[in-house]
């Protein structure tokens, strides 16, 4: 379906909306990989979990080569090249199975970035604009401020998007990120001096990416009772 007509798809679509705080990467990769298995098994079903993790390097498809001095990088199945994650950098996992939503992963990657520049908007941070491509993710002046890599099994993807807030720069500076001079990465407070406390940045990553997508029915829980297996 071309457009954004495929979101009127939501409408029937249970969607649950999962959110954490700083959460370990491989529980939340292994999740995730949990919940692709379920929503292609009911395609009327999806998920959004939103985080931030602790300090971990995880290498895409594409990555080549790696420093000595990284400590555990981890593999995995998502498109693009090594990046960092850690502490205030928002994080979101899109599960969504694009045969019942009548998309493709360009419709859901579309969405994740305006929801992403939408956020940067309402915070302050106004003229970042979407890429695809070697250049895939939101930049900004000319420097990256999030990062994009998405996997596909059977009809749903995982995996998604990290946006850097008050994301510690210096990490990235032992790689590539993406295939780019470690010095392209930015991040809000870099951008702005400005803080936002986290919880309300997700707050309002949560209006914004539900206005977005246009999901009008949605359930918000926590990422710690799903990992503890109390939600069904």
């Amino acid at each position: 379906m071309s457009g954004e007509g495929w979101k009127r798809n939501f409408r029937d679509t249970q969607v649950n909306i999962l959110v954490g705080g700083i959460e370990n990467y491989t529980q939340i990769l292994n999740l995730q990989r949990e919940l692709n298995q379920k929503v292609n098994e009911n395609e009327s079903s999806a998920y959004i979990l939103i985080c931030e993790h602790d300090d971990v390097y995880t290498c895409g498809i594409h990555t080549e080569h790696l420093d000595s001095r990284l400590k555990d990088p981890v593999r995995v199945e998502r498109g693009g090249s090594i990046t960092f994650h850690g502490p205030g950098q928002l994080v979101a996992y899109y599960v969504m199975n694009m045969k019942h939503l009548q998309t493709n992963i360009l419709g859901i990657i579309d969405a994740a970035h305006t929801s992403e520049i939408n956020l940067l908007e309402r915070m302050g941070l106004p003229g970042s604009e979407p890429r695809l491509g070697k250049e895939t993710g939101i930049w900004i002046g000319g420097k990256k401020i999030a990062s994009t890599g998405f996997a596909i099994r059977m009809n749903s993807t995982f995996h998604g998007t990290a946006l850097n807030i008050t994301t510690d720069l210096t990490k990235f500076q032992l790689i590539n990120p993406c295939g780019f001079d470690s010095n392209i990465m930015t991040s809000f407070h870099e951008m702005t001096g400005k803080k936002y406390s986290m919880d309300i940045v997700k707050e309002m990553f949560i209006q914004i990416v539900t206005e977005t997508f246009k999901i009008e029915n949605y359930n918000i829980g926590k990422l710690s009772e799903q990992l503890s297996g109390t939600v069904p």
